[in-house]
């Protein structure tokens, strides 16, 4: 009976270990909530003041000169924005951006509006003040004094040595602006060629945008380009031209004009059926042959002229893909494709990592190779695939290798199979399905589990068990004189002591993976927020996979973090969804999605150029703002 007493006693004592751990979490949850509050107090005080600024590039202009106007708000949030009236100026715009910048650890936002003027007249000119609601208050912001000089001297676009004929001196003088607009339109446009027009749904197709012209211009920019609905597409990265080389002449319908390519797309057809590509609508300035009225007319000069025009519309026919010798393992890759797939070794040891690499190589949509779903055998522990792309844009077709590298790590020895995995893909040259095998493996892995993995086993187990009766144990043992003392006695009073010390620890586990979980939550804004400090860095040196790569991680895993997402059932849907429910605004949701698309294709086809980074740096650093705002108002 005393060891009996002295048995119970100890189990008090561990309990009372219990509350009394559990009682300090409660006082340091106490203590996290104070800081919290206190560094949010200090963030709010010392937020930046509240602008709204009007700024002009140019204080003197000439007449026929354009010039831009910006208005811009910095730290508020905008309401209502309302411009002057632009008195004496044509206006165009405005073009509205916001910028979100980082500096020493603060958030600093701004929205801003840019206007294009055109003077109407010589002048002096004040632009009014424009009004803004910002965070519920009225804002004016400064004048601005603009000085219209008389026109300036048009600079004269490249002229090419023609070496058949030189197109202006096929065209007469013109002074009627219809006939100008007529002139033009024989004279310069955009054509659209498809590299074919009956495909596959799936099926890589090419579209060529030109320019044909026979005189000269000076800008050309693109008002409205297609949607491109019912398709993926991927822009082609063009040969730069060298500006001292004429342009290529190309004979259509009979008449020579000189080319110039300055679009390249490739479509991958999502649906079957007839498909219509929307036109291409461009704005140009070009110069026209008129008479010059100082001389009445007896010679003529060059005279720009605004003209917008659009291109032809694509009619595509898209065959749906066959059903027959369809293979149930088909995810939709279409084009053609070699596979290969390799494990590093075959025999290992517990604990030594294993590499199983899946490689697909050849032409067509790499975006829908995705990595597959394997079963491994529950001895294994299965990471992430990492994922490697080499594909290019340069050419007409999307070509090159997509690879992903499963990392397998056995916690037991034995003789494990290795799932086997099929890849099909659909030949668009044999119009069939073509089939490659990955076959099952078979793995040997010497030695044993390893002591942790075995306890927590063995506490699992025991969980699940049910408690043996105590009086069994003493019927069986305790009249038993030879018992006391012995090794038994002392393993079987040991044991359920030592058993829950283990049950203690892996309590606190809980109570740990728990704390894990909210510090995930707590710690997901500054962990993205230095994702973010280093993409900066890369945009800086021009890396622009790494900087895509390093954005794309930044929210995917704020989003895996603050919404308790596991990283394996990640997608924009299921994102989507927990936002919805946490009440975040749906243009916040539609902004994101074509964020993490632009990353996606910039990944897949880079984009070139600086500022497309630069907008979209600011734009994910704005989103993780956003959505961090909106969120704590939700949890609050």
């Amino acid at each position: 009976m005393k060891n009996c007493k002295t048995y119970f006693n100890k189990i008090l004592s561990a309990a009372t270990r219990q509350y009394m751990d559990f009682y300090f979490k409660i006082l340091t949850c106490f203590a996290q909530k104070a800081y919290i509050f206190l560094a949010l107090f200090l963030f709010v005080s010392t937020a930046n003041a509240q602008r709204f600024t009007a700024s002009s590039e140019l204080s003197q202009v000439p007449l026929n000169y354009t010039f831009d106007v910006t208005y811009a708000v910095e730290n508020g949030s905008l309401q209502k924005f309302t411009p002057p009236s632009f008195e004496g100026f044509d206006v165009g715009g405005p073009a509205q951006s916001t910028n979100v910048s980082i500096i020493n650890g603060r958030v600093s936002k701004s929205v801003s509006y840019t206007y294009t003027l055109k003077p109407k007249k010589q002048g002096d000119f004040v632009i009014g003040a424009a009004t803004a609601i910002v965070n519920g208050n009225e804002m004016k912001s400064n004048t601005i004094a603009i000085k219209v000089t008389a026109p300036a001297k048009q600079q004269q676009a490249q002229q090419y040595n023609d070496p058949f004929d030189p197109f202006r001196s096929r065209q007469r003088p013109q002074t009627n602006e219809e006939d100008i607009r007529k002139m033009v339109e024989k004279n310069i446009f955009v054509r659209v060629i498809p590299s074919k027009t009956s495909l596959y749904q799936g099926d890589q197709l090419s579209l060529s945008y030109k320019l044909y012209f026979r005189i000269q211009y000076q800008t050309l920019q693109a008002l409205k380009n297609p949607s491109y609905a019912g398709f993926l597409s991927e822009e082609f990265k063009l040969p730069e031209q060298n500006p001292n080389e004429e342009p290529p002449i190309e004979t259509y319908e009979g008449k020579k004009y000189y080319v110039q390519e300055f679009k390249r797309v490739s479509l991958f057809p999502t649906t079957s059926g007839r498909i219509r590509v929307d036109p291409i609508e461009l704005q140009g300035t070009v110069l026209v042959e008129v008479p010059d009225p100082d001389f009445g007319g007896f010679f003529s000069t060059l005279q720009p002229y605004d003209y917008a025009f659009k291109s032809n519309g694509i009619e595509l026919d898209i065959k749906p893909l066959p059903e027959k010798n369809k293979p149930a393992t088909f995810n939709g890759a279409v084009g053609k494709f070699a596979f290969s797939a390799e494990y590093d070794k075959t025999k290992c040891n517990v604990g030594e990592p294993v590499k199983l690499k899946l490689t697909y190589k050849g032409t067509g949509n790499f975006k829908l190779l995705t990595p597959p779903k394997l079963t491994f055998p529950e001895e294994f522990e299965v990471y992430e695939p990492k994922t490697k792309d080499d594909y290019s844009n340069n050419g007409s077709v999307v070509s090159g290798t997509k690879t992903f590298e499963y990392t397998l790590i056995p916690q037991d020895g034995g003789i494990y199979k290795l799932p086997k995995y099929e890849f099909a893909y659909f030949d668009v040259d044999k119009a069939d399905y073509v089939k490659f095998t990955l076959p099952e493996t078979s793995i040997e892995v010497s030695g044993k589990a390893k002591l942790s993995q075995n306890v927590v086993n063995f506490f699992k187990r025991e969980k699940e068990d049910k408690p043996k009766s105590i009086y069994g144990i003493k019927n069986q043992f305790v009249d038993n004189v030879t018992f006391v003392g012995s090794t038994t006695f002392w393993s079987l009073t040991t044991a359920p002591i030592l058993l829950l010390v283990i049950g203690f620890f892996f309590r606190k586990r809980e109570y740990s993976d728990g704390d894990l979980l909210l510090m995930r939550r707590k710690k997901a804004n500054k962990i993205a927020l230095r994702r973010m400090a280093t993409a900066k860095k890369l945009l800086q040196l021009n890396n622009e996979n790494a900087f895509y790569n390093e954005v794309i991680r930044a929210l995917w895993e704020y989003l895996s973090d603050k919404l308790l997402i596991p990283p394996s059932e990640l997608s924009k849907e299921n994102i989507a969804d927990k936002l919805q429910q946490r009440g975040v605004a749906e243009n916040k949701i539609e902004e994101l999605k074509t964020t993490l698309a632009t990353c996606e294709q910039a990944l897949f086809s880079p984009i070139g150029k600086e500022n497309a980074m630069k907008e979209t740096y600011s734009k994910a650093i704005e989103l993780i703002v956003d959505f961090e705002e909106q969120l704590k108002q939700k949890t609050a």
